[in-house]
């Protein structure tokens, strides 16, 4: 298509325009009206859509459609205010997953947002961000139960594709509890959360390295508040429990270099490092699958070749040789041993980048690679 024919197709779309259904602002263009009209409807048809629905009414939250989102079905942002849903969803998936993101709504005007301004250490962070997405497939998967109730099986079918480690929990027990806690259960999901909104966001951007404020730590009831706890057995025994605070070995290093850089430039060390456990690789092919897909782009992203400027090509090569020892550790775990050497190169590199660090003025270190701050 010539640049003619393609702003001549611009021209002819129909511009978005605002109607309020149900009460909520809702900004499509005037095509997709009748869509969003059926969805809210079927929302409309159970309790837990209801609540959604009230809450996006409650707290003026803007709606909207939109075509390019990549990999993403949706996502909330707090600073803007809106739910934003891709169109190629689907309606059985956006069901489900506009639950999720009023959720999501909601959550952050019981409080989140002031537990996620502090300057949180990364244990605490950690226990936030998974808690707060458990529970909002634990509210998703109670809607798609009620549209289950009523005849329409799509939801839960396709909630079932995508999140099935959920499903498999709930109907152990019929159990929302379980349901909170098989968001933990699935690999994909955590590996994923934990490459987007820690290893990408840790190694992105230096800026608040001098930040000289004490860490504040929280504790699972402090959260309990922003979820709802009471549906959860052993809430506060969970969110302290192995299987709720494992990370990858990346991860942890991943965060550890940034915090080597931070310290150097004067901030406090984390202290919240050194007690989180690494997950099992060796009992759990799954999580070995998605270790070595997380080093693999991260190696890719963060390659010297990639660098600018000298300071960023040395940053961006203390972190590719951290990650080369890593796959060393990682490979010496599945196999039931201990790659002693690797975990020591490790925490020569760990050292480089405090001593690299030290009394320069890199306050942009590196790329700024962040994911932003929309909660999907």
């Amino acid at each position: 298509m010539s640049l003619k024919d393609l702003f001549s197709s611009n021209q002819k779309k129909e511009k978005v325009q605002q109607y309020i259904l149900h009460g909520i602002k809702v900004n499509v263009v005037p095509e997709e009206k009748k869509f969003v009209e059926d969805l809210f409807a079927s929302l409309a048809s159970i309790p837990t859509g209801r609540k959604a629905l009230e809450d996006m009414k409650k707290y003026h939250v803007d709606f909207h459609l939109e075509t390019a989102l990549g990999t993403a079905g949706g996502y909330f942002s707090p600073s803007e205010n809106r739910i934003v849903m891709a169109k190629s969803l689907g309606m059985d998936f956006m069901e489900f997953s506009v639950v999720h993101e009023a959720r999501h709504l909601l959550q952050d005007n019981l409080g989140g947002h002031q537990l996620e301004e502090k300057k949180l250490d990364y244990a605490s962070r950690l226990m936030f961000s998974r808690a707060i997405e458990a529970d909002a497939q634990t509210q998703a998967i109670k809607a798609c139960k009620e549209w289950e109730a009523l005849g329409h099986t799509a939801p839960l079918e396709r909630f079932e594709k995508h999140y099935k480690p959920i499903v498999d929990r709930f109907n152990k027990s019929n159990s929302l509890s379980e349901a909170f806690k098989g968001w933990y259960d699935d690999e994909r999901i955590t590996a994923a959360y934990e490459n987007s909104y820690d290893i990408c966001p840790a190694l992105s951007s230096l800026t608040n390295l001098a930040d000289r404020a004490p860490y504040v730590s929280l504790t699972p009831k402090d959260i309990a508040k922003i979820c709802d706890a009471d549906r959860v057995e052993g809430f506060e025994e969970f969110l302290n429990s192995t299987q709720a605070r494992q990370i990858h070995c990346l991860t942890k290093t991943a965060v550890e270099l940034y915090d080597a850089a931070a310290t150097a430039k004067g901030s406090p060390k984390d202290p919240s490092l050194d007690s989180l456990p690494l997950r099992d690789l060796k009992n759990n092919p799954t999580a070995r699958i998605y270790a070595d897909k997380y080093i693999t782009e991260t190696l890719k992203e963060f390659s010297p070749e990639k660098a600018r400027y000298s300071a960023e090509k040395k940053a961006f090569t203390i972190v590719e040789r951290a990650v080369r020892e890593v796959k060393k550790i990682n490979d010496a775990e599945i196999s039931g041993k201990k790659d002693l050497e690797a975990e020591k190169k490790l925490q020569t590199e760990k050292n480089i980048m405090y001593s690299s660090m030290k009394g320069k003025n890199l306050l942009s270190l590196l790329c700024n690679r962040s994911k932003g701050e929309f909660r999907s």
